[in-house]
């Protein structure tokens, strides 16, 4: 059972990012699923690195487009990815330690991420990066 599904509403009309953020949303369902069907901690944990591993390198990459592009937003865009890094190292932190009561609040977590995050800031920089020929 997917957590999340992709649809228009998510797009922000860059292909490379609108690309991350499904391969995001596959990671995210991934780790849905495994925490469902009661996987082990180490698989989890597995899965929880590769979302963190892949999600700083979107950052940095829609970052520095932003950058390059003078997007005006841009600090407070980087301020919302760092929330989100400091926030799943926390939980990694937490199953790293045995803490294996944080899937909900780790599903909450990402659901509301995506919804808030892509939905509305990434929409932001979205006709920015379109009018400075980026797409």
């Amino acid at each position: 059972m997917e957590l999340v599904q992709w649809d228009s509403s998510y797009s922000v009309k860059v292909h490379r990012y609108d690309e991350d953020h499904k391969k995001l949303f596959a990671m995210i369902n991934t780790l849905h699923e495994s925490m469902l069907a009661g996987k082990s901690k180490e698989k989890i944990q597995q899965i929880v690195k590769q979302l963190a591993d892949y999600t700083k390198y979107h950052f940095s990459a829609e970052e520095a487009q932003l950058e390059k592009a003078k997007y005006p937003g841009l600090n407070a865009h980087r301020a919302e990815h760092q929330v989100f890094v400091k926030r799943v190292e926390q939980f990694q932190r937490e199953l790293a330690i045995g803490n294996a009561n944080i899937s909900v609040s780790l599903s909450m977590f990402l659901n509301d991420w995506l919804a808030n995050h892509i939905r509305q800031t990434d929409q932001r920089y979205s006709s920015y990066l379109n009018e400075h020929g980026v797409s």
